[in-house]
C-alpha cells in the first residue's frame, strides 16, 4: 500500500512540510540539504511515492492541465481539432481537460467555473454567444485564453480562425463557375460571428450578381427533430433552384440523406459544404467543400497558449489561417 507524506515524514523522522518541499522540487529554496534531499528522494523511491495530483497543483502552484472547451466534442470538426491539440501538449507533459457546450450559453458559463476551480494553466475556447462577461472573468483571473473558430467581438483575445467572408465568397465563385445561377445556402439560426459571416458572403455575393437569395434557416437546438422536415418543404418550394451551398458539413449530410433520398433527378443539382468530411470524397458524385485546416489551426493555438504560459500573458494578436477549396 502506497505511503503518504505524513507516514514517509515519520518513518524519516522530519516534518511533514519537509518532504512536501522536496518531493516539490523546493528544498534549495528552503535550504534543506542536500544530503537531507537525497535521503527523501531516495525514500520516496522506494516506496513508490506518487503524489495526488490536487495537493500537487496546490504545493507547486501548477496543475499542468489545460482546458479545451468546443461546442461538440463529438463532431468532425472540434474532434479531430482536440485530438491534435492533446497530442501537441502531451509532448509538453500537460494534460487537456476538454468539455464540449453544445451550443449553450449556461454550459458554457458553467464549464469555464469548472476549469477555472481545477487551476488549469490555460484555456483554449470556441465561445458561444452571450460569453462576454466569462470572457473577461477568465482573463481577470489571469488565466491564458486563446479564442478560436469564432470570437467575442467586444472582448479582446488572442483569436485563431479563418477568414469566414472570404472562403464563403470562394464557395460561391465555385457555385458559379459549374454553371449555378439560382443556388441556395442552407444554415442555423445562429449568432456565432463564423456563421454570420458565411452568410454575408453569400448574401453579398447575390447582390453583386443580381441573384436571388434562397435562404434556409435550420434551428440548431432541434435540428434532429425539425430539421429534416423543414428542408425537405423549403426545397420543394424553390423553383429554379439550381444548387445548394451547406454552411457547414453536418448540414449537407441532413440535405443529402434528405435531398438524395427525394424521386430521381428532383434535386439533381451540385451541393457543395463548408467544411470537408471524410464521405464527401467516396460519394457518387462526390461533394466540394471549404476545407478548414485542422492540424495548423490546433498548432496555432497551443503555440500561443504555451508561450502565453511561460512568459506571461501578452497583447492580444489575431492569427488568420488559410482555408482550402477542394474540388472534387
Amino acid at each position: 500500500m502506497a505511503k503518504s507524506i505524513k507516514e514517509i515524514a515519520q518513518e524519516l523522522n522530519v516534518s511533514k512540510s519537509t518532504v512536501s518541499l522536496v518531493i516539490n522540487h523546493k528544498a534549495e529554496r528552503a535550504r534543506i540539504s542536500k544530503e537531507l534531499e537525497n535521503r527523501v528522494l531516495a525514500y520516496v523511491e522506494k516506496v513508490g511515492y506518487k503524489p495526488n495530483a490536487l495537493a500537487k497543483s496546490l504545493a507547486t502552484g501548477r496543475s499542468n492541465t489545460i482546458g479545451l472547451i468546443v461546442e461538440n466534442i463529438g463532431d468532425s470538426f472540434f474532434g479531430p481539432f482536440a485530438l491534435y491539440v492533446e497530442e501537441l501538449f502531451r509532448k509538453k507533459n500537460y494534460h487537456v481537460l476538454y468539455s464540449s457546450t453544445l451550443g449553450d450559453s449556461q454550459n458554457a458559463r458553467d464549464i469555464i467555473d469548472s476549469m477555472l476551480e481545477k487551476k488549469v494553466e490555460g484555456i483554449i475556447l470556441a465561445p458561444t454567444v452571450d460569453l462576454e462577461e466569462y470572457l473577461r472573468k477568465i482573463l481577470e483571473h489571469k488565466v491564458p485564453l486563446v479564442v478560436f473558430d469564432r470570437n467575442s467581438p467586444t472582448v479582446e483575445t488572442h483569436y485563431v480562425h479563418i477568414d469566414n467572408e472570404v472562403s464563403g465568397k470562394n464557395a460561391c465563385d465555385y457555385l458559379k463557375s459549374i454553371g449555378c445561377r439560382n443556388f441556395g445556402l442552407v444554415t442555423i439560426d445562429s449568432d456565432q460571428p463564423q456563421m454570420l459571416a458565411r452568410k454575408r458572403a453569400y448574401l453579398e455575393f447575390c447582390d453583386t450578381y443580381g441573384m436571388e437569395p434562397r435562404i434556409l434557416q435550420l434551428p440548431y437546438q432541434h435540428l434532429k427533430q425539425k430539421g429534416s422536415r423543414m428542408l425537405k418543404n423549403w426545397a420543394a418550394k424553390q423553383v429554379g433552384l439550381d444548387g445548394l451551398f451547406f454552411t457547414t458539413n453536418y448540414l449537407c449530410i441532413l440535405g443529402l440523406k434528405v435531398l438524395r433520398s427525394a424521386p430521381e433527378n428532383s434535386y439533381n443539382f451540385p451541393m457543395f459544404s463548408f467544411d470537408d468530411h471524410e464521405l464527401f470524397d467516396i460519394l457518387n458524385p462526390k461533394i466540394s467543400c471549404i476545407q478548414q485546416p485542422l492540424e495548423p489551426l490546433a498548432k496555432t493555438c497551443a503555440k500561443v497558449l504555451l508561450k502565453e504560459i511561460d512568459q506571461g500573458i501578452s497583447t492580444p494578436k489575431e492569427y488568420i489561417i488559410s482555408t482550402k477549396l477542394i474540388r472534387r
